[in-house]
């Protein structure tokens, strides 16, 4: 597992469309409704450093920039954000992220493109793979996706996804797992599909959500006439509701599936770590993963700071026989919030989760779920 040390987190201040905003903060608005927030339809420019060091980057650099707006007649947030990394070792991260909100919300459309090489790790398949199994290695990678969704309803939309990833598994060390096994996926690997969307979502706030219900259900498929290498089915449930409780108090809850059937490569297998904080994202993998969590928010406390407290389970498994309590992945945790804007309820987050014989640090714009 990498394991980041942050040296460094600077924020820049949000612009609106008429300047700088104040750094005062109002209790009365968190009780402002999304409309009365909305009527200046702000800009905001959002800027964040990260400097962090690990053993197998070195000194790296990185910044996190993204623009909140809004197009049109539309009231839903639009956004461009970047987050991009570079290392001591000339590795490098590059990710765009685009979301647009059209025709008075009716239309979504969203867009990702990644170029990466950076250093990980494969521990085998499974949610009881050894420690001594582990193998390091660099991925170069470049994928992207285009995603649109149409409402159909009162709070109901459906759409599509198109999506693609080309990887190449490089500079092994040693003669592990990989080397020996060559699981799917290793060496050049190129996969393309396409993905049915369904979704649910009565949320009362984009970035800060404090009631409602957030549901999403999609079922991609990788097929060999879009020119993939690998034939396979992916269905993800996300399912979401969040509670107001007292004043600037909120509980958020989460059930998460993943469902995987034919010969899935093995870096786009579900893992515990990418939901559950305290976790390497490479660590536990396998076709399946079923999880659930729950985070109390409360935000601010004073100023424009607050904290959250996080828990959750879950396991990955190929059949659910293979779940136990023995082997059962758990988290809890602690972060805090930084409000970075006021208008757009944009938090900075910095969470620090605990799971089995592992444990992790993180930093990011938004919350976690």
């Amino acid at each position: 597992m990498i394991t980041y040390t942050i040296i460094i987190c600077i924020a820049f201040a949000p612009m609106t469309a008429t300047g700088f905003e104040a750094t005062s903060v109002n209790k009365s608005f968190f009780a402002q409704t999304e409309t009365d927030s909305l009527r200046q339809k702000p800009v905001n420019f959002i800027v964040l450093p990260i400097i962090f060091k690990s053993p197998d980057t070195g000194w790296a650099f990185g910044a996190l920039p993204q623009v909140v707006f809004r197009s049109g007649d539309s009231r839903h947030p639009s956004s461009v954000r970047v987050d991009a990394y570079y290392t001591q070792q000339k590795q490098y991260h590059f990710l765009l992220r685009s979301t647009n909100w059209f025709q008075e919300d009716r239309t979504n459309v969203d867009g990702k493109i990644s170029v990466k090489k950076w250093p990980t790790f494969y521990y085998g398949i499974g949610n009881d793979t050894p420690d001594s199994h582990k193998e390091g290695f660099t991925e170069n990678l470049f994928e992207g996706s285009l995603q649109g969704i149409r409402r159909i309803g009162k709070n109901w939309y459906a759409g599509g996804n198109y999506s693609m990833r080309y990887a190449e598994i490089r500079e092994m060390t040693g003669e592990g797992v990989i080397a020996q096994n060559f699981p799917d996926g290793t060496n050049k690997v190129f996969t393309s599909g396409l993905a049915a969307i369904f979704r649910y979502d009565t949320r009362d706030h984009h970035y800060y959500p404090t009631r409602g219900f957030f549901h999403t259900i999609e079922i991609y498929t990788a097929l060999k006439a879009l020119a993939s290498d690998y034939a396979f089915t992916i269905i993800t449930a996300d399912l979401r509701m969040y509670l107001p409780l007292h004043q600037s108090h909120s509980l958020a809850l989460q059930v998460f599936s993943v469902t995987g059937f034919g010969d899935i490569p093995f870096r786009q297998l579900p893992s515990v770590g990418a939901v559950l904080r305290g976790y390497s994202n490479v660590r536990h993998i396998d076709k399946n993963l079923a999880l659930i969590q729950a985070e109390y928010r409360f935000v601010p406390v004073a100023w424009r700071l607050g904290f959250v407290a996080f828990a959750g389970a879950g396991d990955v498994f190929n059949h659910p026989r293979e779940i136990a309590w023995n082997t059962l992945k758990y988290n809890a945790g602690f972060g805090i919030r930084f409000m970075f804007s006021r208008e757009e309820k944009i938090n900075v987050r910095a969470d620090y989760g605990i799971g089995r014989k592992a444990s992790g640090d993180y930093i990011d714009l938004g919350e976690a779920f």
